[in-house]
């Protein structure tokens, strides 16, 4: 029932990054270390709960697979560490499974816990299985380190002026669903978003998922069942106060004829893609090519280029003719927003940030753009790191911890995303703007002056610390320079090269980190 077309050492060649794990694939009579006979069993928990908008903590459950290895779901208690109190509450659930995906939030009473703290908390879950109770905490991941989550409690919503929303851009609900990985349903992640404080979502799962049959990872349907799914639940879960707009994360051919990724946002038909899907034995080439997709812009739908840089190791490229994005693919496509800060880990912000300034200094005008690529992992990553051998946990890319904010006159992402008054955050907030002859240019717009003031705006909480370093660069595409000025006065006059950008960053006491996009020069 869990055979492939592919060699189950094929495996070591799928990306294996930032998901759920699945633990049930295994290859005719060879079974991995972590198969178990039972369903994945999984708690989940918000990195933030803002109680201003979820006076009550969600905490998520998820059972996949349980049409498998049926099981009764008995009782799930949650325990909170919090200024050295522990404050539990019990939840009797007495639910009999047997179905292929299964999740249900809890809301724990957090109204005697002191805000503005970080807590620590376990969720022990309770079920029979095959006539035997077990007992499991926060998964039943065979060989993961049980680290409690964290989740920071606050009274006060992310520190952002009003007309400034927030959200996540790459995000892998359950219709991503293969050999080893999965996401959670849209409404769970919704309830989620909305407790950390974002204001919309975009579902981007894999092309080379969502053309899958209903019942098989392995065979496709032309019909595209998941797809129009998806579609339909993003259409009942959509609202004013929180947009979810549908996309997917296509394959597609580059320049070179290599496999590299695509976030297309409400465009409305399926773009097929299943370059890297392993799904077939070297049956890797693109179907569809990066220069097709000027002729699919339009006002409504939004391209956007999926970290667009990553490493990618030796054998992906080999097996799944894996590449990157190259300056004449940006060119070809058309693409000017890059989602290239796909993690927490600062080293690879870092990375990331270095690599768009270098793009920025060939004369590119590129907009950055924030998400995490999460497959649920809304507070740990637990995930496959030896195919057949070893899972192991992380928290360098869970759901909401970088993400991307526009201001614009309501919450329409695509458009808000367009206007291009962007900023890449993991909470705090930094705005600026160029003040010449009377006239403001903020971020995104394009300035012909020699001269101009600099006016900004920042804020930050305490979750995230107090201002540690605020930076203003100036880039001068002619000599291939950027100049930095640390902690810049308010009304700073500033000269402007003939050809370049402006922009600014901003880093708090407590790992705070916010980057503006450019105000862009061009006096010529």
């Amino acid at each position: 029932m869990f055979l492939t077309n592919n060699p189950f050492w094929h495996l070591d060649f799928i990306p294996l990054f930032f998901s759920y794990a699945e633990i049930h694939y295994h290859y005719r009579f060879l079974y991995p270390r972590y198969f178990r006979k039972e369903p994945e069993t999984i708690a989940d928990i918000p990195i933030r709960c803002i109680r201003l908008i979820s006076q009550k903590l969600p905490v998520l459950i998820i059972v996949k697979d349980s049409h498998l290895f049926p099981i009764e779901l008995s009782s799930v208690s949650v325990d909170i560490f919090a200024n050295g109190t522990i404050f539990s509450q019990e939840f009797d659930i007495n639910e009999k499974l047997s179905q292929k995906y299964f999740s249900k939030i809890l809301e724990m009473d957090i109204s005697q816990i002191k805000a503005d703290e970080k807590l620590k908390i376990n969720v022990t879950i309770q079920y029979r299985i095959n006539g035997n109770k077990k007992t499991v905490v926060n998964d039943n991941y065979p060989g993961l380190k049980k680290i409690p989550f964290e989740c920071y409690l606050t009274e006060s919503k992310l520190p952002f002026p009003e007309g400034w929303y927030s959200g996540e851009p790459h995000y892998h609900s359950i219709y991503t669903s293969d050999q080893v990985e999965f996401g959670a349903d849209i409404p769970a992640t919704v309830k989620m978003a909305k407790a950390i404080g974002l204001s919309w979502l975009f579902i981007t799962d894999h092309s080379y998922d969502l053309d899958d049959s209903e019942d098989s990872y392995t065979i496709n349907d032309p019909d595209i069942p998941k797809w129009k799914k998806m579609l339909d639940d993003v259409h009942h879960i959509d609202e004013k106060d929180f947009r979810v707009i549908p996309g997917e994360e296509v394959s597609i051919g580059n320049s070179r004829g290599r496999n590299v990724h695509l976030l297309a946002i409400n465009h409305p038909e399926f773009i097929e893609g299943s370059g890297d899907s392993a799904e077939k034995w070297f049956r890797n080439k693109t179907q569809r090519y990066l220069k097709e997709i000027k002729e699919l812009k339009n006002d409504r739908n939004l391209f956007i280029a999926a970290h667009p840089n990553d490493g990618i190791p030796l054998l992906q490229k080999l097996t799944l003719r894996r590449g990157n994005w190259a300056s004449d693919d940006f060119q070809n496509s058309g693409i000017r927003f890059l989602q290239l800060i796909n993690t927490s880990h600062f080293p690879d912000v870092l990375k990331a940030i270095n690599h768009w300034r270098s793009l920025l200094l060939q004369g590119n005008r590129f907009f950055i753009l924030a998400g995490n690529d999460a497959h649920g992992n809304f507070n740990v990553m637990r995930q496959i790191k030896s195919p057949f051998w070893k899972l192991f946990t992380s928290r360098d890319q869970v759901f909401g911890k970088f993400f991307t904010a526009f201001k614009y006159k309501n919450n329409e992402p695509i458009q808000g995303i367009k206007n291009g008054e962007l900023i890449v955050s993991n909470g705090p907030f930094l705005n600026f703007q160029l003040k010449a002859k009377r006239k403001y240019y903020p971020i995104g717009s394009n300035i012909k002056e020699k001269n101009a003031v600099l006016e900004y705006e920042t804020c930050t909480a305490h979750e995230f610390g107090e201002i540690k370093m605020l930076n203003l660069y100036i880039g001068d595409i002619t000599l291939k320079k950027e100049i930095k000025v640390s902690n810049p006065q308010n009304s700073l006059k500033i000269e402007l090269p003939a050809r370049g950008y402006v922009r600014m960053s901003m880093s708090t006491s407590k790992g705070g980190f916010v980057l503006t996009n450019p105000v862009w020069v061009d006096y010529n």
